[in-house]
């Protein structure tokens, strides 16, 4: 298991999909993200069924988003980038470590423990955006 600290703005999402579920109003965004709070009478799948954030407005969980991803990038005319390639929801960790490299916020140490990848692998894919964010140091 790998703990993932995601950025201050996420908890202002989180806080607002917690909200929109009415079944989860009972208990904090705290208790629903940890999977407790459950009345003790409910069934492994109801007690489940109970923490369910991510869901559609109907409260229909998809097993995967992908498909949700694909349909909003489009129909909002963004599903291919400059190159011709389809976006896909896994293409947010790219734009995620290229812009966190870009703001000059992490390290490339700390970006490979926080993505899971060796600080070799984040070299391998980003050692020419690094070097193009040195340019006016080594000018």
């Amino acid at each position: 298991m790998r703990w993932l600290i995601a950025k201050h703005a996420a908890l202002e999402v989180l806080q607002r999909l917690h909200t929109r579920h009415a079944a989860l109003n009972t208990q904090s965004l705290e208790t629903t993200l940890q999977g407790e709070g459950v009345e003790k009478s409910a069934t492994k799948a109801n007690k489940a069924a109970n923490h369910l954030l991510f869901t559609f407005s109907n409260g229909y969980q998809p097993t995967s988003l992908n498909g949700a991803f694909k349909r909003l990038m489009r129909d909002s005319g963004l599903l291919n980038d400059a190159d011709g390639h389809n976006r896909t929801l896994y293409s947010l960790r790219h734009t995620y470590a290229t812009l966190e490299l870009l703001r000059a916020n992490t390290d490339i140490h700390t970006l490979a423990k926080q993505m899971g990848n060796s600080a070799a692998v984040i070299e391998q894919h980003y050692s020419k955006l690094t070097a193009t964010m040195a340019a006016d140091r080594l000018a």
